[in-house]
């Protein structure tokens, strides 16, 4: 089932980077088109950010060997469901950390590689960074969490 996640994220990377050639250049020009193609494309190629967050969770989780299952939906965001009754408090924080490091990477992409003049950029950035904030601001107190007292959170953490 990972292999379906796979190409159903590369087939939205894809789709939005074709998109992004397509539109993403009108969107220096002022106007409605412009504007439209900006916030259209920026968005969508912003938006990626969360995939890869979400692999870098996996590739966290897949790296510190902890136990995972496939998600069931590929209409779920979530391309793998954590244990954290089977997994320690330091394959917990592996896996969260690498969703960090793959937000981290988007945003940095985005910030190196985007034309500054264009609208599609700033409003791909901004996506990544909202994504950013929403990932630390719902995470971080999580992994604190299980660094204080020792063991993985047993809240809803799981991805299903």
């Amino acid at each position: 089932m990972l292999r379906k996640f796979l190409v159903r994220d590369l087939a939205i990377g894809l789709g939005a980077a074709l998109l992004w050639a397509l539109v993403a250049r009108r969107s220096a020009i002022p106007g409605p088109v412009g504007d439209f193609s900006g916030v259209l494309a920026g968005f969508l190629l912003g938006g990626c950010a969360l995939l890869t967050h979400e692999w870098g969770h996996l590739l966290g989780a897949l790296s510190s060997r902890s136990d995972i299952a496939p998600g069931r939906s590929l209409r779920s965001l979530f391309s793998f469901s954590f244990d954290v009754r089977r997994n320690s408090q330091a394959q917990f924080v592996a896996m969260s950390v690498g969703g960090w490091i793959g937000t981290a990477a988007w945003v940095w992409a985005v910030y190196a590689w985007f034309p500054q003049a264009d609208l599609a950029s700033r409003v791909a950035r901004g996506t990544a960074l909202v994504s950013a904030a929403l990932a630390a601001g719902i995470e971080i107190p999580l992994v604190a969490r299980a660094l204080w007292t020792g063991k993985a959170p047993r809240v809803e953490t799981q991805r299903a």
